[in-house]
């Protein structure tokens, strides 16, 4: 009993690093000329980025036929067996963070705006300047595992919305979370506005 518990707090503490959501500092603000807003939302266990739909569908056109390009869409990475799961156990906890594993993202379109959307989850909106934003879409994009024909690799539906999980580059583990993959993507936009 008290190793299950043992067990359970380890993951917990594990995966807890995805639920997080960073303050960027004031003191990294700067007056921005073009300023561009993106959300992030946390859900509790995992992290996601919300972009303007046509900006993600300019840079990967694969994915224009399923999401659109009016309106905005939410985007998160994770472990590949965790992330899509309907139902998760503490084997499949413990697998995710404690060995390198395949990665997938979560993308979905988004009805209305994100806090609207998502009002049982934190949602913190950031404005950074255009060309950080742009920086950061493209980020997200190249997260994306293609084919040979530059296709997205669709996998099973959205655990919510009517979204889908897409094959994605690099391994989850311990060290690299869903935390950690936003943590890269905001660093791409650079400072934010004050």
């Amino acid at each position: 009993m008290l190793r299950s518990a043992g067990v359970q707090l380890l993951v917990v503490s594990f995966l807890h690093g995805c639920a997080a959501l960073q303050p960027i500092s004031p003191d990294a603000a700067a007056a921005c000329q073009s300023p561009r807003t993106l959300f992030l939302v946390s859900h509790g266990w995992h992290t996601g980025i919300v972009v303007e739909r046509r900006d993600l569908a300019r840079l990967v056109p694969s994915l224009a036929g399923d999401i659109g390009e009016e309106g905005a869409v939410e985007i998160g990475w994770g472990e590949e067996r965790f992330y899509q799961a309907r139902q998760t156990s503490v084997g499949m906890a413990l697998r995710a963070v404690l060995q390198p594993n395949p990665s997938v993202l979560q993308v979905v379109p988004l009805p209305r705006p994100a806090r609207d959307y998502f009002q049982h989850s934190d949602v913190a909106a950031i404005e950074v300047e255009d060309e950080g934003y742009r920086a950061l879409v493209a980020f997200v994009a190249e997260s994306f595992t293609r084919t040979p024909a530059q296709d997205v690799i669709r996998l099973s539906p959205s655990l919510y919305g009517s979204g889908w999980f897409y094959r994605a580059e690099g391994s989850f583990h311990a060290f690299n979370t869903c935390n950690t993959w936003v943590a890269r993507a905001i660093a791409k936009a650079g400072p934010q506005c004050n």
